[in-house]
């Protein structure tokens, strides 16, 4: 691949220029405010900062947020920030039926739909100078956050919910009494038996 690609820079005023001329690249993508200063790369779309935050929680693999104007761009970025744009996007993922009113609370499920996998994968190929694909793919499992599913063990190890119930644990408190009941128990019967004894 060309060092270009990697060279890593500040984003120009004529890249900007070009971005922002691009239709409905002026408003965020999922919102509408005016002058977003947030990207996502994988969309070529611009966005506020408001959303920008909910695009970052998707993870990268998902959305890959650029400030526009404090991070660094690299060549392939500002490719497709060139390939792509806000209408180009909001048509195709309608075109396929996903939601696309500016409402800020659909972000995750918009951009988690086949449909945006694919767009993801027809921008990427268009810079990459490959045929576009063409067919949505398998709609894939939600995602469980990690603070929502259950722990699990490690290797072969059952699942805790899996085990029978442990045996009740005792403090150290009440052993300790224990054992010095036991104590005086037998000492006392010690005691009764020497008498006894005699």
């Amino acid at each position: 691949m060309p060092a270009a690609e990697y060279k890593v820079t500040a984003m120009q005023d004529e890249d900007r220029k070009v971005i922002f001329q691009m239709p409905e690249n002026e408003k965020c993508v999922d919102c509408g405010t005016s002058n977003p200063e947030w990207a996502s790369v994988s969309y070529g779309t611009t966005l506020c900062l408001e959303c920008a935050g909910p695009h970052r929680a998707l993870g990268v693999h998902l959305s890959f947020v650029r400030s526009i104007k404090m991070d660094a761009w690299t060549e392939k970025h500002l490719q497709a920030m060139k390939s792509g744009g806000n209408a180009q996007c909001r048509a195709f993922l309608q075109k396929w039926g996903v939601n696309v009113d500016l409402d800020r609370s659909k972000i995750k499920e918009r951009y988690e739909s086949p449909a945006a996998e694919l767009y993801r994968e027809c921008l990427k190929a268009r810079i990459e100078g490959r045929p576009e694909p063409t067919e949505l793919p398998e709609k894939r499992e939600a995602t469980i956050p990690a603070t929502e599913r259950k722990m699990e063990g490690f290797g072969s190890s059952p699942h805790p919910s899996t085990l029978p119930p442990k045996k009740k644990k005792f403090s150290r408190k009440a052993i300790l009494a224990g054992v010095a009941s036991a104590a005086i128990g037998v000492g006392a019967v010690a005691i009764q038996l020497s008498q006894n004894n005699r």
